[in-house]
């Protein structure tokens, strides 16, 4: 729920602060006094209008509807803040998020009931509420349907493998050709892994065998003074095993030498520079010897797959087209539970219609394609009318009953934010949705502007708008004043002290409901 809400500089406004409450909140005030104002930029908050404040912030008890992520914080509450400088900019316990996302994450838990849309009254979302029926009546139903959702997920993975395998059997000729393609080029090259550094290594010796042959004469003058070298150790008693051990090893190392540059006269240098250029080139396509040899391998793989994909076809045919007569089987017997619910629904439905001053409505189960949630479609009837001929106020209360049901049997939750859904009734029209939301404000926080008295008079925490001058002003009422709020309602300002009477036995009444 909402805890606390505060806008800086709002249009109207030069300050809101405010702790709300659990339950039912009502916004009244006098025409024009800024109670748009004051719920556009709650809705803003949500990312459901526009900012019109330099600074707002609301702070929310943590739901398990919220789906945070990397936006979760070690508080126990949680806060959104939008700043409005040379561009808005929105926070999410301190980090920045953008409008969209922050919408997307609260949909689940905040709602705005206002203008029409249809999709709150879509066959998806009344299909939600029968299944929810069903699944208060029969407990059975969640482990049925879960095990229906997951059969048709397996379905789903392996329809797409048939369709792409389809696929491959249309073009598998010309598949199998590039496959053998791509596996002769690397096979002509034979490349072996680490052979292009011994190539390299060998290039850089030939670069410089010459030299290298020219410092080894050079240096091998050495042992022409070996016999003085030795004598001259001789005749100072100084031990020759050092000397000795150190000039066998070097005669080795020029031995070596010498062997590896007979053994570099013998090789052809143009062949070992064309080798390396096709390992070049396979290295500029694959990256290195090793991924050619790696995408060969892969390439192998798919060649033995086209050989033997009618085979493989033939089998997942035949495993799809066994899964989906058990999704069939199962799609029934959910369907043949629904059928019993959607009567439970219908009633459901209809017994708060009842109470809304609305003629009874029907429910109609259609059936459609297959698909995740089964074959059943469930739609409103009108009696051959279109949900577009409802009147604003028709179409609201019905969304108010399917809340209610949707309420009552699923314990959904959250915040709704409400614009004048009592404008344009009736007074037993208006008890009734007053009584109604009162109900749904159980399991919902409930924000709501009104210009009836009774909307106001069952709220748990009243909000009065009113103007001070130029200037919006928005405060919690006491009881007294809310009394006077009513009174005003009732019977406008100048009759307000006849009307008193009548606000304090309203509000008596809803507390005593």
């Amino acid at each position: 729920m909402i805890e606390r809400f505060y806008a800086k500089n709002l249009v109207g406004f030069k300050t809101i602060d405010l702790e709300f409450e659990r339950g039912l909140i009502a916004v009244t005030g006098p025409s024009g006094a800024g109670k748009s104002v004051f719920m556009g930029s709650l809705l803003a908050l949500f990312g459901l209008d526009d900012l019109q404040a330099e600074r707002c912030e609301v702070v929310l008890t943590k739901s398990s509807l919220l789906d945070l992520q990397s936006y979760e914080s070690e508080d126990e509450d949680v806060t959104i803040r939008a700043v409005k400088k040379e561009k808005i900019r929105y926070f999410l316990n301190d980090l920045t998020i953008s409008k969209k996302r922050l919408k997307e994450l609260m949909e689940p838990l905040v709602g705005h009931i206002a203008q029409r849309n249809n999709k709150e009254l879509s066959p998806e979302l009344l299909l939600e509420l029968v299944d929810a029926m069903a699944t208060f009546s029969d407990p059975g139903f969640v482990t049925r349907r879960e095990a229906y959702g997951q059969l048709y997920e397996d379905y789903r993975k392996k329809s797409l493998k048939l369709e792409e395998m389809r696929s491959d059997e249309k073009r598998v000729k010309e598949l199998i050709e590039f496959a053998e393609f791509e596996i002769a080029k690397i096979d002509e090259a034979a490349p072996r892994p680490g052979e292009d550094e011994e190539l390299m290594a060998i290039k850089r010796k030939l670069s410089k065998r010459e030299k290298i042959g020219e410092a080894i004469s050079k240096a091998s003058r050495i042992f022409d003074i070996e016999h003085d070298v030795h004598e001259a150790l001789g005749m100072i008693e100084s031990d020759t095993a050092l000397f000795d051990e150190a000039m066998n090893m070097l005669r080795n190392e020029f031995e070596r030498a010498e062997e590896m540059l007979e053994e570099l006269e013998d090789i052809d240098v143009e062949s070992i520079l064309d080798r390396i250029e096709v390992l070049a080139s396979l290295k500029r396509r694959y990256g290195s010897i090793e991924e050619a040899l790696a995408y060969r391998d892969e390439k192998l793989k798919e060649l033995e797959y086209y050989r033997n994909i009618d085979h493989e076809l033939g089998d997942l045919q035949r495993e799809v087209e066994t899964i989906f007569l058990a999704l069939e089987k199962e799609a029934e017997n959910i369907s043949f539970t629904r059928k019993d619910a959607i009567q439970k629904v219908e009633r459901f439905i209809n017994g708060y219609l009842e109470q809304l001053r609305m003629p009874p409505m029907k429910l109609k189960l259609s059936t459609k394609r297959l698909d995740a949630t089964g074959i059943d479609r469930v739609e409103i009837d009108l009696q051959g009318s279109s949900v577009d001929t409802l009147s604003g106020g028709e179409f609201n209360r019905i969304r108010l009953a399917l809340l209610l049901c949707k309420s009552e049997l699923s314990g959904a939750e959250g915040v709704l934010l409400i614009d004048e859904i009592d404008a344009n009734v009736s007074g037993d029209e208006s008890i009734a949705i007053a009584k109604l939301l009162k109900a749904l404000s159980k399991n919902y926080q409930v924000i709501a502007i009104s210009h009836q008295p009774h909307l106001s008079a069952a709220a748990n925490q009243h909000i009065l708008v009113t103007k001070e001058g130029e200037e919006s002003v928005a405060k919690l009422l006491g009881k007294d004043e809310r009394v006077e709020e009513i009174s005003r309602m009732i019977a406008g300002e100048s009759k307000m002290a006849e009307a008193s009477k009548l606000a304090e036995r309203i509000l008596k009444e809803f507390d005593q409901a």
